[in-house]
């Protein structure tokens, strides 16, 4: 640009204003092309102005050899919208067109560039127009503007580059160089030119003519010798491996020649451009040119033609392997180092006298793309195995070598391609980088001469250029001061010479407002920084001692924009600061200056070099993703133009890190991948690939092809094509389903149904929007919650920012779907067992905003609610009202008393479309509530579940308030357009309130909302040690530290605090542990969120193996433990301990503490699994925001413990007690409450548990029978009515009596556990002893099982005789003791009702069928 500034007033006085004809042609050797110029007309300009730029058009055509046959000129005139001045075809004369040029009218407006670059395309490079770009004519558009273009210029220009057309932009004055770069062709250096105003375009008239002649004659000189299509493809090693043996026959070999012929004749052959190596093979492999051996193109030509056939056998692995040592080395003339892209097309004739899998395998892993063409193959399974995948793009059969100019058409198009694609991907990238210079008093005048020294020594090795490498720099004490930004200067010079002149300040030192400053000033696009483009941002801060303000957060904000922080710290500087600075590992230190050459060879490394835009060789893979070993991943990224060749680069190295993380492999993870712009284009199927290398080869030449994004029909490609069985897809299996979405704007289409039907299918869809991706698209096509499925970056520059979270997103879940999901849903259906009695209604939205798909998904969403619960009459009841305008009663509580019957009530229901009443709905409620409270013989929990997609219509608050009022719990999910502050007043607080984006995310929802419904009941009368051991480390900041605090006390706030319930303890943890409270230490729940509000961070360093150890002596009986009580530990950390926790982990397990491991951020997996012990008990959080969300599920599992046999679910059992004289009114209260404790760990019901009892002294007598109560609360009621007796013990005779009480006119029924729970005080009577020898066996051998409980008196001889096997007969002191034995007692009976379930195998058609069956013990005792 200054080479073009320092000639202007040198050529501006060798023309004048007007130009006459006297002028020669100058480009006399370019003689063919077609020039499209297009003219910016706008009134910005003036029509003083736009005649200069008449006269500088005038010498540009005037210097060119036009005509029809030779060169042809264009012309459009441009403002609000183009206007065709002349075709290519329209004047065969140039005298005719430098007249038309002459009398141009100027036609104002506004300035609609890409508007017009789209015009230009369509309707001047046409065949009609006169474009011959179909006969190979070099296609020239040269555009002239003076201001920002009012619209969108990115994806036209890139259109019309794409066609083929080399694109020249011409800047006056005002014009956006940003936009100069867009619209012209790469490199810009040779394509962009800017003049600071209309008077010096004359001056660059001679240059722009000399540049244009010199496009015209190379191109001229290429016509005829290259395809089209591998004009750009001017880089590359290509080998061609050609079979000799006997098979192929001299007609067949010279067909090949002539096939290598035409294949290398299209090629832009040269020693720096394509080179070409020849080996021959059949027994013995030769090589009959090497990649380094011929420079010319007529030389390879010729030698290809004097190849002679040999013959003998096809050895093909054995010459793959010489190929790849021989040929594709440096000393043989490969560019593998300077990353040219290596190519091997193997010509065949089939199958190989030897093994290839391995000799192809080691050639592939190198990078090398591996074609396969050949006549008359049969076995297509080898040439799988040698060429590259997928195989529809690398191989290239023939029925026979009279095919090969078609294959040979395709193949050369496949290969110029991948060789333009290498191309663009390594090209030469620039960056922008900042210096923040320490000028205060702590570095001194010497010492900082010294560091402008350091810089500038930098900026010499840089190539600095406008469209280079930018240069900014900024110097700060107390405050920051800017001395140029990264587009006040355009050359090397001018930047070094500023430097000079930089003069020392002196002050105090503030380095986090200073990086605060060089975040809002420089790296934004007013300043320069082309950050939104893809260009790497560096900032090198140089720095003297530790700031007096802080730095972290500040520093962490730079980053996190995607800028590259580079820390030099000298003299008095901190290690530690430096490390908060800078980006990870670039923090270097020196005391003085002696290692600054070092330093300063490094960061001329790491800015040349750029990391982010290269594809890292080692797997950088969060410990989570070792467990993550089984999906079907597809990715599904958009490549549209509004992406660009940088960002596009920067999206393949982000593909190329996530997946390095997982595991690959067929029998693992498998991965598919699409790309979409126009539309969706398949690049790789889930069984494409065997390994991983293979896909990580693949993406690193992924192509990209630009267009306008069409996400919808890529989602519905993805659905019906991709994760279908036939391309891969495992769902049949049961194997987790993903799709990662990657896009960059607004869907041309509308992506919500698409995404939706692929969500319905099974597959959970993940987001990552770039720079102008729409956030509510994004919610729209994710699953549920957005939250944790949608990751968002301002510039592509911030991808690698995310590059962990992906990676642990994509693992967790995988993780999350085999291990924590499973365990959820039987914490669910164990945990609502507690909710025994509940009536609860559905009130559905059915207005006409909801599709009819949808209304499906919320009937699906409610049977799968009423899946989880025991519906029966005296158990759970639930009844549905569907409302728009008006409710409808679809079925009141008391309809539907069976799972079965309700889920086809449900399926029955149809909408009714209309509006939304939402609070005419709610107030038809409260009558439903109080008929249903009136049909239950005690109180039992209601709940109210609202389902909307809108606004109502009418006012909500009142109406909900009044249900509220009553008692009853109201859950308000929304959907879509429901309004969350209506929600919230329907709920009556947030943590009842539930929003989701779609109806098929309603079923994401149910193991929330069925949790919420069921903690109440779980968590009643539970008793727990609960301690917390907390992560304090430095790392840590103060914000979430806070947020820690606030996840211990929302647990503290669901738990009944108590020296008889809850009890809570903290400890917390860095270098050091510190005890802030034991678990019996404070007994009020106030007590202890005040003591968590008030604790302070620790600081330093992350020792979790001895914050373990340390912990496990606070289960204790000494530190406020309870014997017989669960015992939980809950430890939070953000990072990975620096000690061993595996072995102080299982110490504390082994106590039977349960351990709930929570990781946050950087936390290992690995680590919390080794302390948790299962992992389904480790949470995993991106940050500490999403602690909030992990405290209902932490409180749901410590409320319902894994138990094998939680409540008895089927049985018929008889209380045979002991009422005789010799208990005491109180003793009997004891055993009745003992009784009561047994009912309530049953499932009371006529198809679950019966209860009957039976009193007896000297003679036994029926109290209820086992038919008579079919509630719990029934039975409770009935065992405290029963009456003592008087008389003696006959323990025997009542057996004998109770026996005939399981008789079917009693309620007994067939096939179902017969228990006996006898409770007694002391002997049995001595009339009466002699049976107990007999009736005991007796009722065994019938399948009565009989559970003995003797209380003080009562005699173990006796207790063992009746029970007949250890485990059934309980002795106790005393009454006391009584109460705590239920426990015991329950988990035996319990085990004996459980149904028992066989697994046997079925032999069918060669087909091995598990089946299964189940029996109870009574059946199984019988067998």
């Amino acid at each position: 640009m200054e080479h073009w500034r320092s000639l202007l007033w040198f050529l501006l006085f060798g023309f004048t204003v007007h130009v006459t004809n006297t002028q020669k042609t100058v480009c006399l050797e370019a003689n063919i092309a077609d020039i499209v110029f297009l003219v910016d007309g706008s009134w910005s300009i003036g029509t003083e102005n736009f005649k200069s730029m008449q006269n500088f058009l005038y010498t540009l055509i005037n210097g060119f050899d036009v005509g029809q046959d030779k060169i042809r000129i264009g012309l459009i005139q441009y403002s609000d919208e183009p206007r065709t001045e002349f075709y290519l075809n329209s004047y065969d004369e140039k005298d005719d067109i430098l007249q038309y040029v002459q009398n141009l009218k100027y036609k104002g407006g506004g300035t609609k560039t890409g508007e017009s670059l789209q015009f230009m395309l369509d309707n001047h490079f046409t065949e009609s127009a006169g474009g011959r770009a179909l006969n190979g004519v070099p296609q020239i558009a040269v555009v002239i503007t003076d201001g920002q273009s009012q619209d969108n210029i990115r994806e036209p220009s890139k259109k019309v580059k794409d066609a083929d057309i080399t694109l020249y932009a011409i800047g006056i004055k005002d014009a956006l160089l940003t936009e100069l770069n867009d619209i012209a062709s790469d490199p810009d250096e040779k394509h962009v030119y800017n003049v600071a105003d209309f008077t010096a375009l004359q001056g660059i008239s001679q240059n722009m003519l000399q540049v244009l002649c010199t496009t015209v004659e190379e191109a001229t000189r290429q016509i005829g010798q290259i395809a089209k299509g591998c004009r750009g493809a001017n880089q590359a090693d290509i080998v061609f491996l050609v079979e000799s043996s006997t098979r192929v026959g001299d007609s067949a070999f010279q067909k090949v020649k002539d096939f290598l012929y035409g294949f290398v004749s299209n090629l832009d052959v040269g020693i720096n451009k394509v080179r070409i190596g020849l080996a021959q093979y059949s027994d013995e492999t030769n090589a009959i040119f090497l990649l380094n051996d011929y420079s010319t193109k007529s030389e390879i030509l010729e030698r290809i033609q004097s190849l002679s056939y040999t013959r003998g056998t096809s050895y093909t692995g054995r010459a793959l392997e010489i190929v790849n040592n021989r040929f594709f080395i440096e000393s043989a003339g490969s560019r593998a180092t300077d990353n040219i892209a290596q190519f091997l097309v193997v010509v065949t004739n089939g199958k190989s006298a030897d093994e290839v899998k391995q000799p192809a395998k080691e050639l592939k892993s190198r990078g090398i793309y591996v074609y396969v063409t050949g006549h008359n193959i049969k076995d297509i399974a080898e040439l799988q195995e040698v060429a590259s995948r997928p195989s529809r793009k690398f191989i290239y059969p023939q029925e026979s070598f009279d095919t090969a100019e078609d294959v040979n058409t395709r193949l050369l198009k496949n290969v110029c391609s991948n060789i333009a694609t290498k191309i663009r991907a390594s090209s030469k990238r620039y960056a922008d980088v900042v210096f923040l210079v320490d000028s205060s008093s702590s570095i001194g005048t010497a010492v900082f001469q010294q560091i402008k020294a350091f810089i500038t020594r930098i900026i010499e090795q840089l190539d600095v250029g406008i469209n280079k490498y930018r240069v900014g720099l900024a110097q700060y004490s107390g405050a920051a001061q800017t001395e140029f930004l990264l587009n006040t200067y355009d050359t090397k010079q001018e930047v070094t010479d500023h430097i000079q002149t930089i003069a020392f300040r002196g002050g105090p030192l503030n380095t986090g407002s200073a990086l605060d400053y060089l975040h809002t000033t420089f790296f934004v696009e007013e300043a320069g920084s082309r950050i939104n483009q893809g260009l790497s941002q560096f900032a090198v801060i140089i720095t003297s001692a530790k700031s007096q303000d802080i730095v972290n957060e500040y520093a962490q904000q730079l980053k996190s924009i995607g800028v590259t922080a580079i820390a030099v710290g000298i003299r008095n500087s901190n290690k530690r600061e430096l490390e908060e600075i800078a980006t990870n590992p670039f923090a270097f230190q020196l005391r003085d200056l002696q290692g600054i050459r070092d330093v300063e060879q490094q960061i001329i490394n790491t800015v040349v070099t750029q990391e982010m835009l290269q594809f890292a060789l080692i797997p950088d893979a969060p410990a989570v993703c070792s467990s993550a070993s089984l999906a079907d991943i597809v990715f599904v990224i958009d490549e549209s133009s509004g992406i660009g060749e940088t960002n596009f680069q920067l999206t393949r190295v982000f593909l190329h890190k996530v997946i390095n993380a997982l595991e690959i492999g067929l029998n693992k993870v498998r991965l598919g991948l699409v790309l979409y712009s126009d539309k969706p284009n398949l690049e790789f199927k889930l069984n494409t690939f065997k390994e991983k290398y293979e896909v990580l080869d693949y993406i690193t030449k992924l192509p990209y092809r630009g267009g306008q994004a069409h996400t919808g029909a890529a989602l519905n490609f993805v659905r019906k094509e991709l994760f279908s069985q036939d391309n891969g897809g495992r769902a049949h299996h049961g194997v987790q389903q993903i799709a990662v979405v990657m896009t960059n704007g607004q869907s041309k289409d509308d992506p919500t149904k698409p995404a939706a039907k692929l969500r319905r299918s099974g597959v959970e869809v993940f987001a990552v929007g770039f720079k102008n991706a729409n956030k509510t698209e994004l919610k729209s096509i994710v699953s549920h919650p957005p939250r944790k499925h949608i990751s968002k970056v301002k510039s592509f520059i911030q991808l690698p920012n995310i590059n962990l979270r992906l990676k642990k997103l994509l693992c967790r879940e995988i993780v999350v779907q085999s291990f924590a999901l499973p365990a959820l849903a039987r914490s669910l259906k164990d945990g609502c067992v507690d909710t025994e009695e509940a009536d609860i209604y559905f009130l559905i939205d059915g207005s006409g905003s909801i599709y009819p798909e949808d209304f499906e998904d919320m009937k699906n969403f409610m049977t799968k609610v009423v899946s989880v619960f025991q519906v029966g009459p005296n158990s759970v009841r639930f009844g549905v009202v569907q409302y728009s305008d008006n409710p409808r009663v679809e079925f009141t509580i008391n309809m539907f008393n069976a799972q079965k019957t309700l889920k086809e009530a449900i399926k029955e229901i149809y909408q009714l479309g209309g509006g939304t009443q939402t609070g005419k709905a709610l107030q038809s409620m409260k009558s439903l509530f109080a008929q249903a409270k009136s049909e239950r013989p005690n109180k039992v929990p209601q709940s109210l579940i609202v389902i909307t997609d809108g606004e109502s219509q009418d006012r909500v608050t009142e109406a909900a308030a009044d249900i509220r009022g009553d008692g009853i719990t109201v859950y308000a999910i929304g959907v879509r357009n429901a309004v969350e502050e209506q929600l919230e007043d329907i709920a009556g607080s947030k943590d009842k309130m539930f929003f989701v984006n779609n109806f098929d995310s309603l079923d994401l929802i149910k193991h929330e909302l069925t949790r919420d419904l069921c903690t109440p009941e779980a968590c009643k009368d539970m008793r727990a040690d609960i301690l917390f051991l907390i992560d304090s480390s430095g790392s840590i900041n103060n914000n979430d530290y806070e947020k820690m605090k606030e996840f211990m006390n929302s647990i503290v706030k669901q738990s009944e605090i108590g020296p008889d319930r809850v009890q809570i303890g903290l400890i917390q943890f860095s270098s050091e542990t510190k005890e802030e409270f034991p678990l019996n230490k404070y007994k009020k729940k106030n007590e202890i969120q005040d003591a968590i509000s008030s604790m302070q961070k620790l600081d330093g360093g992350t020792l979790t193996g001895v914050a373990l150890q340390d912990a496990l002596p606070y289960f204790s009986l000494a530190r406020g433990g309870r014997p017989k009580t669960k015992q939980y530990l809950i430890i939070v950390t953000d990072g990975e301990s620096s000690d061993p926790v595996e072995k102080p982990a299982a110490d504390i397990r082994s106590k039977s503490v349960d351990i709930y491991a929570v990781g946050v951020l950087n936390a290992n997996n690995t680590q919390l699994l080794e302390i948790a012990g299962k992992q389904d008990r480790v949470f995993l959080a991106d940050n500490f925001d999403a602690l909030a969300f992990l405290n209902k599920d932490i409180m749901f599992e410590i409320c319902n413990p894994q138990d094998p046999c939680k409540r008895t679910e089927v049985a018929d059992i008889i209380f045979l007690v002991d009422a005789s004289s010799s208990i005491t009114v109180s003793q009997f209260k004891v055993m009745q409450r003992f009784m009561e404790a047994v009912v309530n760990d049953s499932m009371v019901g006529k198809e679950n548990v019966q209860f009957g009892a039976v009193t007896y002294g000297t003679t036994p007598e029926e109290q209820f029978p086992l038919k008579a109560h079919s509630s719990k609360s029934e039975v409770r009621k009935a065992i405290y009515s029963l009456k003592r007796k008087k008389g003696f013990t006959y323990t025997a005779t009542a057996l004998m009596y109770t026996q005939e009480r399981f008789d079917p006119i009693y309620g007994g029924r067939p096939g179902v556990a017969r228990i006996i729970i006898l409770i007694t005080d002391g002997e049995t009577t001595l009339a009466d002893r002699p049976k107990l020898d007999t009736v005991p066996q007796s009722l065994r051998n019938n399948g009565f099982i009989i559970f003995a409980v003797g209380v003080g008196g009562a005699k173990r001889e006796e207790l063992e005789k009746i029970a007949g096997q250890p485990d059934r007969w309980f002795l106790v002191n005393n009454y006391t003791s009584l109460e705590a034995l239920h426990e015991n007692i329950t988990h035996i009976v319990c085990d004996q009702s459980k149904p028992a379930v066989f697994i046997y195998l079925l032999k069918n058609f060669g087909r091995w069928l598990y089946k299964s069956t189940k029996l109870s013990s009574t059946k199984l005792a019988s067998l």
